[in-house]
């Protein structure tokens, strides 16, 4: 069948991506340098415990993506109940926040103060918003805006809202109307819709399994699945990428390959930089000015259980630089090897320059636990253990120049037509884990039936992509 597809990254995108091709008949390469498959989604062991990289929710509206969950896990599946809040002023609010909630929490003033900044923002409507800000206190009122937005928002990006594209909120936030929430405070309006899933499914063994069977059935089937392996290179001729340059990170050893199809789910940045021939300085300049930023999971075993009911919580206390805890207690039973401790991640946010990012571990792990404590999250329970676990470039940053950079690199690269690029990393786009698994899927299937989908249009603006319908017929190939 001649030469392989070589999918560059074994993230949700590229491992549903060899999947579908393996489905559809053609021989795939999958190169990963990690040396588990999964990405962001992967699942690691510790002591026992199985645990993930923060929260991994499996809820999705996309049939096609629903179905390959179904098909690859088979009956390991779990359904979790739902539970998430927001921490704010020693209370707890559900998250995505429900506006009635808070006015009825905060107090009369407080939802007095609330209501008008809503009201002032109705009657005076701004202009098209310009960034994160503006957007959302044109929608919510300045008041919602500082009390749940700004501070936890800049602490995620650590740069000003204002500085932050309006894109990001649009396709981000949902679900929150506060009109609404003013009718049905004062009795007006009692038949709302509920917003949240109360649960959701998940796989018995944490987020990883999921990959992992992807692997196993691709190996079954004798594909290659290489580990431990980066792109150096990629050499192009014309429209076509012809070679890629590899590297064995365990022995150093170099190859080259010739990919028939070449699917990236490594960082865009990267990706542009490797190419062997350099583009031009315009679009380089284009990769460097798009920023990731990067993330740091601080992981406690703590004595007790029950410490607390969410999936996890978001912190929003400005005291703290804990941005996000989650209990894995609160997820599949079988991802714990006993009841009497329970498994915490605490996620922090930083820069590559950031002293947060270069902290030695047993300065970390004596942060989490000083900030749990003052928190409340924790009280005299023990600490029996931790670790630590640093991921550059996880959240890529809407800011600045970055749509006319993006549309940059996104026109030179298309000139290759047997490249693609897909997933967060690859795409530099805030996907979930469904939005990526379906880009693999359509990538996929673009190679069968070139320019069947725009890659570029999934999870894209105001369109949030839970709500995309995608024929879920399945393709057949002729061998």
């Amino acid at each position: 069948m001649g030469d392989p597809i070589y999918i560059l990254g074994a993230g949700p995108a590229g491992m549903a991506a060899a999947y579908r091709l393996n489905q559809l008949g053609f021989s795939v390469v999958v190169v990963e340098r990690e040396e588990k498959v999964g990405g962001l989604a992967k699942s690691i062991q510790y002591q026992g415990f199985i645990l993930d990289y923060g929260p991994h929710r499996f809820f999705t509206k996309i049939l096609p993506v629903r179905e390959l969950w179904d098909q690859v896990l088979e009956s390991e599946q779990v359904t979790v109940r739902r539970l998430t809040r927001i921490y704010y002023r020693k209370q707890y609010f559900q998250y995505p926040i429900q506006a009635w909630e808070v006015l009825r929490k905060v107090g009369w003033w407080e939802s007095l103060h609330i209501v008008l900044s809503y009201l002032w923002a109705q009657l005076i409507p701004r202009p098209a918003p310009q960034n994160f800000a503006d957007w959302v206190k044109g929608k919510f009122g300045t008041r919602l805006f500082q009390m749940f937005f700004e501070g936890y928002t800049e602490k995620l990006w650590g740069i000003p809202c204002t500085e932050i594209s309006a894109d990001w909120a649009a396709q981000r936030i949902k679900g929150l109307s506060l009109g609404q929430a003013i009718q049905k405070a004062l009795g007006w309006n009692r038949s709302l819709a509920k917003s949240l899933i109360d649960q959701f499914q998940f796989p018995r063994l944490g987020s990883g399994q999921l990959y992992e069977k992807m692997q196993e059935y691709l190996l079954a089937e004798g594909q290659k699945v290489l580990l431990n392996t980066e792109v150096v290179t990629l050499r192009h001729r014309g429209s076509q990428v012809v070679e890629l340059q590899l590297r064995n990170l365990q022995d150093g050893s170099e190859t080259w390959v010739s990919p028939s199809h070449v699917i990236s789910s490594i960082p865009l940045t990267v990706l542009v930089q490797s190419l062997r021939k350099l583009p031009p300085p315009q679009v380089l300049q284009a990769a460097r000015n798009l920023r990731f930023r990067n993330t740091v999971l601080v992981y406690l075993i703590v004595q007790g259980s029950q410490l607390f009911p969410d999936n996890w919580l978001y912190i929003n206390d400005p005291t703290v630089g804990v941005g996000r805890v989650t209990n894995f207690a609160n997820w599949s039973p079988a991802m714990l090897p006993n009841q009497e401790q329970t498994p915490l991640c605490c996620e922090y946010w930083c820069n590559f320059g950031d002293p947060l990012w270069q902290a030695p571990e047993e300065e970390l792990l004596a942060l989490a636990e000083k900030e749990l404590r003052q928190i409340g999250l924790l009280h005299d329970q023990k600490i029996y253990s931790g670790f630590v676990v640093r991921l550059p470039r996880t959240y890529p940053i809407y800011t600045g120049s970055y749509k006319e950079d993006l549309a940059i690199l996104q026109e030179y690269l298309s000139q290759f037509e047997n490249l693609q690029v897909v997933g967060r990393y690859g795409s530099f786009k805030y996907n979930n884990q469904d939005h990526s698994l379906l880009m693999g899927l359509l990538a996929a299937e673009n190679i069968l039936r070139p320019g069947s989908h725009n890659l570029w249009q999934v999870n894209s603006d105001d369109d949030y992509q839970e709500e995309i319908k995608v024929p879920s017929s399945p393709l057949t190939i002729q061998r």
